[in-house]
C-alpha cells in the first residue's frame, strides 16, 4: 500500500484472523525500525492482539538467533514474521538479510492446527522496489524457495531472474536509456511474478471503491491533490547563486 493507507491496520487484521485459525498458542514476530515500534504496540493493544507479539528491530535480529539471549524467543517459536518496511532488505549481502532469512525458513517448533510447520512471512512496504529487479528477488527469497516457489507462473525464480537482471544492466547502463524497454521489462515482471504474490492498493484504489469512498466522505478526509513539479530555475554568479527567482516564490 502507498504511504498512509493504513498498512498496519490490515496487517493487524490479518494477524488477528490467523491467530483465531492457526490457535491460541500463536507467536507472531513484528521486525519493524525502532520509529515504528511504538505504532505497531498501540495498534495490538487496540486489535488485543499484544499479548501474541514479539517485537525486534531491524539491527537487532541476531537476538532472535542467539539461544543465550532469553528476552526473545528462539526463531523456531515463531509461527508468523511480520516484516514491516520491507525494503530495507533488499540487498541479500547484509548480515541483517541473511539473519532475517535464517529466521523466516527456520521451521516451527510446533505445527499449527492444520499441521502446517513452515512459517507464514508479510512483508509490508509502501515502496519494495527502488530501483533493480532484484530488489523485489531478494524479498521473495526471504520466504520463497529459489528453485521451487509455490508461484504457478515461475517455479525457478532464480533462472526467471537472471535475463530480467542482465537486460535491467545493459538497458540502464546505455549512454541513452530506452524508456520504453525498461518499461516493458517492469510490466513483465509485475505480470509474472509481482501480480500473483502481491496484494497493492494505491489512493485511486481507494477512491474508486464505493464502500472506501463512503466511509472517507463520513470521516471527512480527502487525500491531498499533488500537482506536476514545476522548474526552479537560477543562474550561477562566480561562487554566488542568485536566489532572486527563489524569493519569487515566496
Amino acid at each position: 500500500d502507498v504511504v498512509g493507507l493504513g498498512k498496519t491496520i490490515i496487517a493487524a487484521m490479518i494477524i488477528k484472523k490467523f491467530i483465531y485459525e492457526n490457535g491460541s498458542h500463536t507467536k507472531v514476530l513484528i521486525v519493524c525500525p525502532p520509529a515504528i515500534k511504538s505504532n505497531w504496540q498501540r495498534t495490538a493493544n487496540d486489535f488485543m492482539i499484544d499479548n501474541h507479539l514479539r517485537y525486534v528491530t531491524t539491527g537487532s535480529l541476531h537476538k532472535v538467533l542467539d539461544n543465550d539471549f532469553t528476552d526473545l524467543p528462539d526463531a523456531d517459536n515463531y509461527d508468523l514474521i511480520i516484516v514491516d518496511e520491507s525494503h530495507k532488505f533488499r540487498n541479500d549481502y547484509t548480515e541483517m538479510y541473511l539473519a532475517l532469512q535464517e529466521i523466516c525458513k527456520t521451521k516451527r517448533a510446533r505445527p499449527g492446527e492444520i499441521g502446517d510447520t513452515k512459517k507464514k512471512v508479510i512483508l509490508i512496504s509502501a515502496t519494495p522496489l527502488n530501483n533493480r529487479p532484484d530488489d523485489i528477488e531478494n524479498q521473495l527469497y526471504l520466504f520463497q524457495d529459489k528453485r521451487n516457489s509455490t508461484l504457478d507462473t515461475v517455479k525457478n525464480l532464480q533462472e526467471y531472474f537472471k535475463p530480467i537482471n542482465e537486460k535491467y544492466k545493459k538497458l540502464s547502463s546505455d549512454a541513452q536509456i530506452n524508456i520504453p524497454k525498461l518499461r516493458a521489462l517492469f510490466d513483465q515482471l509485475r505480470n509474472d511474478i509481482i501480480e500473483p504474490l502481491v496484494i497493492r492498493r494505491t489512493r485511486k484504489d481507494i477512491e474508486g471503491n464505493e464502500d472506501y469512498l463512503e466511509d472517507l466522505k463520513k470521516q471527512k478526509i480527502e487525500f491531498p491533490k499533488v500537482d506536476d513539479p514545476t522548474p526552479l530555475n537560477y543562474q550561477l554568479d562566480g561562487n554566488k547563486i542568485r536566489l532572486s527567482s527563489l524569493f519569487k516564490m515566496f
